[in-house]
């Protein structure tokens, strides 16, 4: 089915600069598949495009589980970033792949620019880090669970390979943050990457 077919995204633009989200929002109006609305719209947005720098800002608004949080970043990320985000976008990549990047986690999986993902696997996480990350210690479940995060499938996905419910690959993602260390699929899949169970 193609993009056109499919039912409309609503997405929600802020920032820091008024400018920067006015230039974000009019793009995404352009692209198939998207619809602008206000941050506060109801029912919510699915997905809120946030632009920032490498810091984390102290601006992100308070949204919904149901809302997922897709942070356009410029310049190197810093570990801080990414505690309840879905994906991370560069401002180095071309601007017809943000599209691409908004479909992908309104879907429920993780977005993470190729440069960027380089970028924090050369530097420890603020939780535990792949160099104290033993995955013998994890129960096969998990394991499974932790893999097919890192291939990038969503809830939904992975319930449906694993044969489990959505609540209990949620029970599983939880009990995986903690032992972790982390607080975000993007920190979880990291740890997968550099640990060696994901590409």
């Amino acid at each position: 089915m193609s993009v056109s077919h499919l039912p409309l995204i609503p997405v929600a633009v802020g920032g820091r600069y008024p400018l920067d989200s006015a230039a974000l929002a009019a793009f995404l109006e352009r692209l198939p598949g998207l619809h602008v609305v206000p941050l506060d719209a109801f029912p919510p947005p699915r997905v809120v495009v946030w632009a920032c720098g490498p810091q984390l800002p102290d601006e992100l608004p308070d949204l919904v589980p149901e809302t997922a949080l897709l942070l356009v970043v410029g310049g190197e990320v810093e570990p801080g970033l990414l505690p309840g985000a879905a994906g991370l976008f560069s401002k180095d990549e071309p601007p017809e792949v943000l599209g691409a990047a908004i479909r992908q986690v309104a879907r429920g999986e993780q977005y993470l620019s190729a440069s960027l993902a380089i970028a924090l696997l050369k530097r420890p996480l603020a939780g535990l880090s792949a160099t104290d990350f033993d995955p013998g210690t994890l129960t096969e479940r998990e394991r499974e669970v932790l893999v097919l995060l890192g291939d990038g499938l969503s809830n939904k996905a992975i319930a449906a390979r694993l044969y489990l419910s959505v609540r209990t690959v949620e029970g599983h993602l939880a009990k995986l943050y903690t032992r972790l260390g982390v607080h975000s699929r993007i920190e979880a899949v990291l740890i997968a990457m550099q640990s060696g169970l994901a590409s």
